[in-house]
C-alpha cells in the first residue's frame, strides 16, 4: 500500500490528498477483494415495507461490493485510470425509498418486479459542516495571495469536491401474466439482482408477503465472523424433489473446487440414485455417491434432514457423509473394530427360533408364534429381528393377517409369510399361494410390509382350509398320507410326491411299508436323486406265507421338489405292494 512522504518546509501538491485517498480506497479494496473475492457482494440492504404500507418499499442501510475502474472519469488532478478495476465498496447509511409498484390492470393478473443494484461513483459538490451543496471553493491567487479567488480564475463556479462511493438502484419491471405464472425478469448486465417484488391486481399497499429475496442474489446472511462461526455461509435449502437435490446458498456457488464442504436441508426422501447442484440452472448436477463411493440405494436422504456433502473433483460426485435422520453408507468392514454393511450382518431370513403352530382340527385360522424371527426387504437387503412374535392369519380374509395375489387353491398348499413395516414398527403376516415356489422374501408384498420372510407352506383340504398339523421350526408333522404306491418293480424311478408336499419342501420324512401274499421278499427305497444318494428302504422277507413289515425314515432331502426316486424289488410267489407315506415335511 502506497503512502505520501512529507517533509518539512516541502511544497505541498494538491494531487497529494487525492492520491493519498485513492491509494487507501485501493489498500481496503484489496483486503475486501481477499475477503469476498472479485464478484459482486451485498452486505445488508435489507427490503421493508413502509410505515405505514404504501406501494412502495424501503431498503435498509448496508454495503455492495462490485468490481470497478479505479478511476471511470477524472477525479479533480487525478486523471481517469478505466486500465485498473478493483473491489470498491458502495455504502448506504440511511434508508432508500424506492418509486411505487404499478399493479396490473386485469383481474386475476400479477407482476414480479426486480430491485437490481449496482457500485457507482457519484461526484458531489458538498460543505460537509453547513451541508450546502453546491460549493464555490477557494483557490489561490498568484497576484494577490491574500486574496484568494472565488471558484476556478475567480469564476464563481462550483467545483465538485467529494467522489462517494454508493448504491445506485432501479426497478425493472416483469409482464403481468396469471397469478402463479409471471416470469421475474433476469438482472441487467453489470447490475445486482437483489429483491422480487410480487404485485398482484389490485393491490393498494406492500407488505412483507410481497417481498423475496432474488434467487441467486448474493447477500451475507451475516457479519463475516458470524457467518465463520454458524456456517451460514455452507448451509443451502434444498428446492428439488425426491433424487434430486437442487439447494441454493447465501452466495451462489460459481463452480464446485475439490474439498467444497456444504450442508443441505433436504426436501424430500430418496428412494435411489441422487443427483446434487448447488447453484440450479448454472452449475449441472453431479451424482451423490456415499462414502463407500457407491450410488445411493434409497433412504440415505430423508424429508428435512440435514445433509452433508463433500466434492470429489477426482469422481466428478459429491461425496454424502451423512444426513441426519437416514441410513449410513459404508465401506465393508475389513477389522473387528470397524462399522459393516447390512450385507455382512449375520442372519438368514426366515430363520425363527422355538418358531410353534399347532390345529387339532382343520381350520380357516392358523396362529403362529416365535421368540424371534428374521425378515428382510430383499436378499442381502435391510433386516429386521422380530421379537416375540405371535401372528394370526385366515384363507378367508384378503392383506396384512390374510390372502396376498393369487387366490389359494383347493387341496394345495399356502405359504405364511412373516412382515415388518418399518415405518410404524408393526408386525404382521400374511398368506401366498404356495403351488409354485416361493422366494425367501415376499415378492409382493402390502404396501408398507417392506420386510418379509418365509416361515411356514401348510398343505389345505378340498374347502382351502388349513389341515390339522403341527410345526416346530421348520419342521411341519401332518397325518400320515401316502404318497407313493407300487406293485411292480422299477430301478430309480422318478416319482412325484406333489400332492402331499409342496415344492418348498427341502426334507420329507414318513413310513415305508413292504407287504407280501405269500412266500418271497418284497422291498422299496426312495432316494434323493436318480442314483441311490441318501436312500431310504424297507424289505419284507417271508417263508411261511402273507406278512408286511413297516419301517420309519427320518430327513430323506429332495434334490428335485417335490420328487423322490423309487426302486422296488420282488421275489413272491403271490401279490406284493409297497407303499411311502409322508408323516412330516421341512422347509429349512
Amino acid at each position: 500500500m502506497r503512502r505520501v512522504e512529507t517533509y518539512i518546509g516541502q511544497q505541498v501538491y494538491e494531487y497529494l490528498f487525492s492520491a493519498q485517498a485513492q491509494y487507501t480506497m485501493t489498500g481496503i479494496a484489496k483486503v475486501c477483494s481477499a475477503l469476498f473475492g472479485s464478484n459482486g457482494l451485498v452486505s445488508g440492504l435489507a427490503c421493508t415495507p413502509t410505515s405505514p404500507a404504501t406501494m412502495a418499499l424501503q431498503i435498509g442501510p448496508g454495503e455492495i461490493y462490485q468490481t470497478a475502474p479505479l478511476e471511470a472519469t477524472n477525479c479533480g488532478t487525478l486523471p481517469a485510470d478505466t486500465a485498473h478495476s478493483i473491489l470498491k465498496q458502495g455504502i448506504q447509511l440511511g434508508t432508500n425509498t424506492t418509486a411505487t409498484f404499478a399493479a396490473p390492470g386485469t383481474s386475476g393478473q400479477s407482476i414480479n418486479y426486480l430491485i437490481e443494484a449496482q457500485y457507482q461513483d457519484l461526484d458531489l459538490s458538498l460543505d460537509p459542516t453547513s451541508l450546502l451543496s453546491p460549493v464555490v471553493l477557494q483557490f489561490y491567487n498568484a497576484a494577490t495571495p491574500a486574496t484568494p479567488w472565488s471558484g476556478p480564475n475567480d469564476s464563481g463556479a462550483t467545483s465538485n469536491n467529494w467522489r462517494d462511493g454508493i448504491v445506485a438502484y432501479q426497478i425493472k419491471a416483469g409482464t403481468a401474466a396469471t397469478t402463479g405464472s409471471q416470469v421475474t425478469p433476469s438482472p441487467d448486465t453489470g447490475w445486482i439482482g437483489l429483491w422480487v417484488v410480487t404485485v398482484p391486481f389490485g393491490a393498494t399497499t406492500l407488505t412483507s408477503s410481497n417481498i423475496a429475496q432474488y434467487t441467486g442474489a448474493p447477500v451475507l446472511p451475516s457479519g463475516l465472523l458470524q457467518s465463520i462461526l454458524t456456517s451460514n455461509l455452507t448451509y443451502g435449502i434444498d428446492g428439488g424433489s425426491a433424487n434430486t437435490i437442487q439447494a441454493k446458498f447465501p452466495i451462489p456457488v460459481a463452480t464446485p473446487v475439490d474439498g467444497m464442504d456444504v450442508w443441505v436441508k433436504i426436501a424430500a426422501a430418496n428412494t435411489g440414485a441422487t443427483t446434487f447442484t448447488p447453484n440450479p440452472g448454472v452449475i449441472a448436477a453431479a451424482p451423490v455417491v456415499g462414502a463407500a463411493h457407491a450410488a445411493l440405494q434409497g433412504g440415505e436422504l430423508v424429508a428435512n434432514g440435514r445433509a452433508n456433502l463433500i466434492w470429489r473433483q477426482d469422481i466428478t460426485s459429491w461425496v454424502l457423509i451423512e444426513c441426519t435422520g437416514g441410513a449410513l453408507q459404508t465401506a465393508p468392514a475389513v477389522a473387528p473394530g470397524q462399522a459393516v454393511q447390512l450385507q455382512q450382518v449375520t442372519g438368514l431370513v426366515g430363520n425363527a427360533r422355538n418358531l410353534r403352530a399347532y390345529l387339532a382340527a382343520a381350520g380357516t385360522s392358523l396362529t403362529i408364534t416365535a421368540d424371534e424371527v428374521a425378515v428382510k426387504s430383499a436378499l442381502g437387503g435391510q433386516s429386521f429381528l422380530l421379537a416375540n412374535f405371535n401372528q394370526t392369519v385366515s384363507t378367508v380374509a384378503t392383506g396384512i393377517g390374510g390372502v396376498v395375489g393369487t387366490a389359494l387353491a383347493a387341496n394345495g398348499f399356502a405359504g405364511i409369510y412373516a412382515a415388518f413395516n418399518p415405518t410404524t414398527g408393526a408386525q404382521g403376516a400374511y398368506i401366498a399361494n404356495a403351488n409354485s415356489p416361493l422366494p425367501n422374501v415376499g415378492a409382493a408384498p402390502p404396501s408398507g410390509w417392506i420386510c418379509t420372510g418365509l416361515i411356514s407352506v401348510w398343505p389345505l383340504n378340498g374347502s382351502t382350509q388349513f389341515v390339522a398339523g403341527f410345526q416346530q421350526d421348520g419342521a411341519l408333522s401332518i397325518v400320515g398320507s401316502t404318497a407313493v404306491t407300487a406293485s411292480s418293480v422299477v430301478t430309480n424311478q422318478s416319482t412325484s410326491i406333489a400332492t402331499v408336499v409342496p415344492p418348498n419342501a427341502k426334507y420329507i420324512s414318513g413310513l415305508l411299508s413292504s407287504t407280501i401274499t405269500a412266500i418271497g421278499t418284497a422291498g422299496i427305497t426312495l432316494a434323493s436323486a436318480a442314483i441311490p444318494i441318501g436312500a431310504v428302504g424297507n424289505t419284507i422277507s417271508n417263508t411261511t406265507g402273507g406278512s408286511s413289515n413297516t419301517s420309519s425314515f427320518r430327513d430323506l432331502m429332495l434334490q428335485t421338489a417335490q420328487t423322490v426316486f423309487l426302486t422296488t424289488t420282488a421275489s413272491a410267489g403271490g401279490t406284493w405292494v409297497v407303499t411311502a407315506a409322508i408323516t412330516s415335511y421341512r422347509i429349512f
